[in-house]
């Protein structure tokens, strides 16, 4: 596989972000190592202005993993039997995942 750029990422992310049935809006958390996009989604926490769920694909790894974290990192899944243009599937494991954007 090729690595994956940012570029890559964003763009990854961007069909994610279609896919979903709720607002979501892709950032790159300038505190994180590499600088890559995560596409954030739910709540907001008043004291960062951001969302406490966010996607993301993890390309400082030897094979890229796409990652759900929830509650503010509270919990991390690592969706290491999916690849990074299996887009549909990520967006199944978020919404299994995320119920809460039922209600």
């Amino acid at each position: 596989m090729q690595k994956l750029t940012t570029d890559d990422v964003e763009t990854l992310l961007a069909d994610l972000a279609q896919l979903l049935p709720f607002p979501t809006r892709i950032e790159t958390d300038m505190g994180g190592e590499g600088w890559v996009p995560e596409l954030y989604f739910g709540p907001i926490d008043e004291a960062s202005d951001a969302p406490i769920h966010r996607v993301g694909i993890d390309i400082l790894t030897a094979r890229p993993v796409w990652l759900i974290d929830l509650d503010e990192g509270m919990r991390t899944i690592l969706l290491d039997d999916v690849t990074p243009d299996e887009v549909c599937n990520v967006a199944a494991r978020v919404l299994a995942l995320y119920p809460e954007h039922r209600q």
